[in-house]
């Protein structure tokens, strides 16, 4: 597995978003929930404020596309696929999107507290400012991600896969990483607090830390550094 960083490959979105086909509200909303019910992929779309608040989007897929403002909170989105889109100021948290696709996505100001990815396949994501509280991503592949001034605090990164990973002033307080192997990841701008690991903590071996971090890492092994 490389272990070297690498900048997520950004959207393939038009400048300025010019020939997107532009739905706002209830419209935008019930395109969503078309697309999925119908089992086809919506392209070119700049979607806002659409609010699918607990409904049923399973298998939806999505090209090229803009969210802005929309709220999926606690949506079912099974196997949805997205590629090539950018979220910008959405609303995730509890949505159930296990075993999804995430490729070539951009999200901004996110919100996706307890957001289920266990086992989704998300490939040059590059998340920004956002809340990923207890985000559920055990089980993941990612391959040329980015967190950037992001909270992952309580996320489940159980038996994580990655390549080419980066952590940019990124809060895993509280971070569940049992089970995934952080070898080579540089830690050493993220905050540790509370981070959940193996009792031998192998998890972390070969991961790269500063030496605060180090003592901190050390006091769950039971030492004591004076």
């Amino acid at each position: 597995m490389a272990r070297r960083s690498c900048l997520p490959a950004p959207p393939a979105l038009p400048p300025d978003h010019a020939g997107l086909d532009r739905l706002e509200g209830p419209e935008a909303a019930a395109r969503l929930y078309a697309l999925a019910g119908a089992g086809e992929e919506g392209a070119g779309l700049l979607l806002r404020r659409a609010d699918l608040t607990g409904e049923d989007l399973d298998g939806l897929t999505l090209a090229g596309c803009v969210l802005e403002g929309c709220r999926l909170t606690g949506a079912g989105l099974r196997r949805a696929s997205f590629t090539d889109c950018l979220f910008r100021q959405c609303d995730l948290s509890g949505a159930q999107w296990y075993d999804g696709s995430l490729l070539r996505c951009r999200w901004e100001g996110v919100k996706a507290l307890g957001c289920n990815l266990a086992g989704a396949c998300i490939r040059d994501l590059d998340c920004t400012g956002s809340r990923l509280d207890a985000l559920r991503l055990d089980g993941a592949a990612l391959e040329c991600v980015r967190f950037a001034d992001t909270s992952l605090t309580g996320a489940n990164l159980a038996g994580l896969r990655w390549k080419h990973l980066a952590l940019e002033e990124a809060d895993l307080s509280g971070a569940c990483v049992t089970g995934a192997c952080l070898r080579g990841l540089d830690l050493r701008r993220c905050r540790l607090t509370g981070l959940t690991a193996g009792e031998s903590l192998r998890e972390l071996r070969g991961a790269i830390v500063d030496p605060i971090q180090a003592a901190e890492l050390a006091r769950l092994l039971g030492l004591e550094i004076r």
